[in-house]
């Protein structure tokens, strides 16, 4: 794939830096929030921050061993220069340092919340306070080292030399100006030092294969550090195909997409970050009414703010509208219990953790008994159509999921026999509706009155619903590697309410590579997952889809679920190299049923 963006994290928010180290894109105060940096989406009007030479031969760019610091390298006709950018953990303050024996140009052109307004400028000693004058939030400009102010008031020619440049940002309406004029440390080098134990794997994952790290360290910096809830993209409004309609505002917690994670974690040994997740899940459950009120929720677990368009921006490449907020807030999505659950079951087999399982009963049976209640309702599906439902079958499963993995905890963790076999009673009415189907078309079928091909379909044995090697799922292997197979990659379906899909969905590729796998199949399994890393960028982040024939990454980046997936699959493929089984609920009802 071709050079992308790299990521900055700090455990409240990201920025995302070019090929160039120029920082285009920037949330404040946390993921969710406006943007001060926002050149991805308007490249006249969005705002940047760029610190580089007036002309150069060769770039190139690495991680820091430290964590998410990204380091640029220019070798320029007099000289060179390595400039190092990152987020402050825990503040809203961009730092790069550089050493460089050219001159260099920095340009610091900050724009409030999405490019709508335009700062004042407060000149500084040594540097620049930028003033929203309709709105809290301010930022300052600090330069340590040789710097001059040039013709514009956001442009300054630095160096030669070494080079300290920090841009705080603070967005409440008496902002602690004594933190944003505070003068740079003469050792600034020394803060990648200092936050490389935040950014430390666990012990299990140090000797893992380079995707697996990095991948951990991605979703880490997606994780909102006081709730330890992860978003599931750092963006909005990166489109799956630009100039079409497909692009949407990821900046949220996803239930799913949360558990998903959660679950990656905890095979690579971090039980700590998983339970984190886990927790957040639990605690944001509703007793009464809808157990999620929304399909995803901010990092604080508050509901979002309804989509709306932010018609001044021009969007990245030309795809209108940009957007925040996201529009299937409203929609059911009935996936999401056993989503849930599955992970609290997962943690509970690790940990033999009964107090936890005790601690949470009143959200495992809230959400035990919505799963009773609404499982063989139409829902929007864990795709989010916008105008498609059904019975869809992947959702019919994940509540026989749920309520299988809840009436084993009520059971075992509880010694609650009565919630156990009322919940087991009724996965078995699941399982027996989806048996039905399987033996009336010979497979299964997207959803109880047909559909076109699905590849959500190829998560039933994955969780132990049915076995690979089972007539009726191998008809749905046949089908879906008919259609929806490329070469390798996996398309989640051809076409939707909204259109054809253009291209292959990581997500689904890493679950036909765990398919794979469990049938033995493993040169071919291989295969995929070598397909998958090649769509990695040269710093070895995903989006949400892979474009081959121009070696771009599309849709919102980088994207939770993908950096999930690849270490859930290297990990079961490790497993399994190993002889070690792997984690999956063993179907009893299924295989009675068929007879």
């Amino acid at each position: 794939m071709k050079p992308f963006y790299a990521l900055l994290a700090n455990g409240l928010t990201t920025a995302l830096a070019g090929p160039t180290g120029a920082v285009d894109w920037w949330p404040v105060p946390r993921f969710d929030g406006p943007t001060i940096f926002s050149r991805l989406l308007d490249h006249h009007a969005g705002g940047y921050l760029s610190l580089e030479p007036e002309g150069y031969t060769t770039v190139t760019q690495r991680y820091r061993p430290e964590g998410l610091f990204l380091e640029t390298h220019f070798e320029c006709p007099g000289g060179f220069a390595t400039i190092t950018t990152g987020l402050e953990v825990g503040r809203n303050a961009l730092w790069l340092t550089a050493n460089s024996t050219v001159p260099l140009v920095l340009t610091c052109r900050p724009s409030f919340n999405y490019g709508v307004v335009r700062p004042s400028f407060v000149p500084l000693p040594h540097g620049m306070r930028f003033i929203n004058p309709v709105g809290p939030g301010q930022a300052a400009l600090i330069i340590q080292g040789p710097a001059e102010l040039m013709s514009r008031m956001d442009q300054w020619r630095c160096g030669p030399g070494r080079l300290t440049v920090v841009f705080r940002v603070l967005m409440e309406a008496k902002p602690d100006w004594r933190w944003l004029s505070a003068p740079v440390p003469t050792d600034a080098d020394r803060i990648w030092v200092k936050s490389s134990a935040f950014w430390a794997l666990p012990t299990a994952a140090q000797d893992a294969e380079e995707p697996i790290r990095r991948s951990l360290q991605i979703i880490k910096g997606l994780t909102f550090r006081p709730t330890g809830a992860p978003v599931a993209a750092a963006t909005t409004s990166l489109p799956e195909a630009p100039g079409e309609s497909r692009q949407w505002d990821y900046r949220y917690v996803w239930v799913r997409d949360s558990a998903y994670s959660g679950e990656s974690l905890l095979l690579t040994g971090n039980v700590v970050e998983a339970k984190r997740i886990t927790e957040f899940l639990l605690n944001s459950v509703l007793i009464t009414g809808r157990v999620y009120p929304t399909p995803f929720l901010r990092v604080d677990g508050t509901v979002p703010e309804r989509e709306h368009d932010l018609l001044w921006l021009r969007g990245y490449e030309q795809t209108r509208p940009a957007r925040a907020g996201n529009g299937a807030i409203s929609q059911r999505q009935l996936d999401l219990v056993g989503s849930v659950l599955w992970l609290v079951y997962r943690i509970w087999q690790e940990t033999h953790d009964d107090l936890f399982v005790q601690s949470y009963w009143w959200a495992i049976t809230a959400l035990a008994e919505w799963a009773q209640r609404t499982w063989y309702q139409d829902d929007a599906s864990l795709w989010e159509y916008r105008t498609i439902r059904g019975q869809h079958t992947h959702s019919r499963m994940m509540n026989w999921l749920g309520l299988t993995t809840a009436a084993a905890m009520a059971r075992h963790a509880m010694h609650d026999d009565i919630d156990a076999k009322r919940w087991q009673d009724s996965a078995e009415k699941i399982a027996t509706a989806l048996w039905k189907e399987a033996q009336q078309a010979g497979s299964f079928l997207p959803r109880s009155t047909g559909g076109i091909p699905d590849a959500a379909l190829l998560t039933l044995p994955l969780y132990g619903f049915v076995s690979v090697h089972n007539p009726y799922f191998i008809n749905t292997l046949k089908t879906i590697e008919s259609t929806l197979v490329d070469n390798g990659l996996v398309y989640r379906y051809r076409a939707d309410d909204l259109g054809k899909a253009r291209f292959p969905f990581l997500l689904v590729g890493f679950w036909y590579a765990r398919v794979l796998l469990r049938q033995g199949r493993h040169e071919e399994a291989q295969h995929v997952i070598e397909r998958h890393l090649a769509q990695a960028t040269p710093l070895g982040l995903y989006g949400e889809h892979a474009d081959e024939k121009t070696g771009t990454v599309r849709g919102n980046f980088p994207q939770l679920f993908s950096h999930s997936a690849l270490v859930t699959t290297l990990m079961e493929q490790k497993f399994l190299a190993q002889g070690r089984p792997l984690p999956e609920y063993a179907l009893l009802t299924a295989t009675k049923l068929m007879g």
